[in-house]
């Protein structure tokens, strides 16, 4: 407005200087009057209705504005009677400009009398917020359209919050045919929409719908909203159950509708992120379970908010939720591998060292599988960087555990597939991968050590003490008189023990020196 001034070629800052009462008499704009006043004081020699200096001007909601008018400033500037057939025309222009997704501000003033409604003017009826000075009798100047550029990149975001599962509620202080024009142009309200009640609706019809806030042990209405929030529940919290799905537009809503949309949606156990600029929106930013604040928006608003949305832009807000998807996802990833890894290292432990009365790993290699190959691993699952395909899906629920039974499926499964795979490896590796084992000749100990290939066995004669096995422990084999018989016959019969099993050559049996072989 104050641009428009200046392309009018007018000097506000004169005419804030020149006719501004000393001291300042305004009274500021508020949700529940939807306007705002300042008391004037013009020059001695101005002409006035009744004869005295000050003149109040008041600007906001044009059809409320205009309901308080008795006269209005015809083309030509002169003060005219307001007929009910102007009225009507006037009312058809504020829908006209509304459909525009104009909103619309009208203009009025009075010639203010001495001493009406106190010496400041102050005065007010008891219990209301309107100041008697405002209640009637103002000229209308004009009504105003003003157009708030929606950007580009505005429905595309809507549409991916649609498909990510995000409901985008618009929660406004515009009337209802502005909010749902411009509800449309976001993207929020399809065309067949806009008629339905229970779709769009008014910040009083949907309060009275729901039954307010009432204090959970009183169930009387409760008047400080925020106060004690533990105690505050909706008045008839089926209905709010019943409109959840299909309220899409609140308008002409004031701080305390606001706040009570998003009680009633965390009473039914949604997550509500709400956006917010102004002073009147602390209480709903801080009622959820994330606030938004926009960086122009008031300090106490940017107190209240968990989070500063730097640019004042709804697509970030899309990159938000895009990123929090992510990393939460990337932080699955991490334990996913984490606990598969640890586990298999946990069951390959403890089975061979039951088995094995040593622990196929060493220190030194649990240390390198954990500070190396898992620390670089995990890293390069937790920096991925996040895709459009995240927002393609439905959020995680609210009390959804971190490690899913689909994680806990897959650790499991690929657990057990790995650890057969290493324990094939630990017992029976040398089927596969050819190693040099050590024999004495002769199984005497100071004999000879000779390399011996298990895939190219020597002769009997000299296994005695094949890959360090010490001749005792053989000995005491039941069929150890049998294999050393020199009748065939009793030899074939009786002897059962398998030089080459890999299970007596790959860790069942210590050597010398007590320790495992392999």
């Amino acid at each position: 407005m104050l641009k428009f001034i200046q392309r009018c070629d007018t000097d506000f800052h004169y005419m804030r200087e020149h006719y501004t009462c000393n001291p300042m008499i305004r009274f500021p704009f508020d949700s529940s009057r939807k306007r705002m006043s300042t008391v004037i004081e013009l020059d001695e020699d101005d002409e006035t209705e009744h004869g005295f200096n000050r003149r109040l001007h008041t600007k906001g909601a044009s059809e409320i504005v205009l309901e308080t008018c008795s006269h209005y400033i015809d083309a030509n500037g002169d003060r005219q009677v307001l007929d009910d057939q102007i009225k009507g025309n006037l009312d058809d222009i504020i829908k006209s400009y509304a459909v525009q997704a104009l909103r619309t501000i009208g203009f009025a003033y009075r010639d203010l009398e001495k001493d009406e409604g106190g010496p400041e003017h102050e005065e007010k009826e008891e219990g209301s917020r309107i100041y008697k000075v405002e209640e009637g009798g103002l000229t209308l100047v004009c009504i105003a359209g003003i157009k708030d550029i929606i950007r580009e990149e505005v429905p595309g975001a809507v549409k991916q919050c649609n498909q990510a599962g995000v409901r985008v509620r618009m929660v406004t202080g515009d009337n209802l045919v502005t909010a749902i024009a411009i509800g449309k142009e976001c993207g929020i309200l399809d065309a067949n929409e806009s008629t339905d009640n229970q779709v769009c609706m008014t910040g009083p019809d949907f309060h009275a719908f729901v039954g307010g806030l009432v204090h959970k042990d009183t169930k009387e209405q409760v008047v400080v909203l925020g106060k004690e929030p533990d105690k505050e529940e909706i008045g008839d919290i089926k209905k709010m159950e019943h409109i959840r799905k299909n309220l899409k537009v609140l308008a002409r809503s004031r701080p305390n509708d606001k706040y009570i949309m998003v009680a009633g949606l965390r009473q039914l156990g949604d997550i509500v992120a709400v956006t917010g600029d102004g002073t009147n929106d602390a209480p709903a930013l801080r009622k959820a379970d994330v606030g938004f604040a926009m960086n122009t928006g008031t300090q106490v608003a940017h107190t209240a908010a968990d989070i500063i949305i730097q640019d004042d832009n709804f697509a970030s807000i899309v990159k938000a939720c895009k990123w929090g998807r992510n990393v939460y996802d990337n932080i699955r990833r991490f334990l996913q591998f984490q606990l598969t890894v640890n586990v298999v290292a946990l069951i390959t432990s403890f089975i061979g060292s039951v088995i094995m009365w040593e622990s196929p790993l060493a220190a030194i290699q649990l240390l390198w599988v954990n500070l190396i190959m898992d620390s670089l691993a995990s890293l390069a699952l937790a920096t991925e960087e996040p895709k459009e395909d995240l927002l393609r899906r439905p959020p995680y629920r609210k009390k959804e555990y971190i490690i899913s039974p689909k994680m806990v499926k897959h650790i499991l499964g690929m657990s057990i597939y790995q650890a057969i795979v290493l324990f094939v490896f630990v017992f029976a590796g040398f089927q596969f991968v050819s190693e040099k084992v050590d024999y004495r000749e002769g199984g005497v100990e100071s004999g000879a050590v000779i390399e011996y290939d298990p895939l190219s066995p020597p002769s009997k004669a000299n296994l005695w003490a094949k890959g360090g096995i010490n001749v005792e422990v053989l000995k005491k084999h039941p069929s150890w008189a049998a294999c050393n018989s020199e009748d065939e016959a009793v030899k074939s019969a009786g002897c059962n023990i398998d030089f080459f099993s890999p299970l007596i050559f790959n860790g069942m049996v210590s050597d010398f020196q007590g320790n495992v072989i392999y």
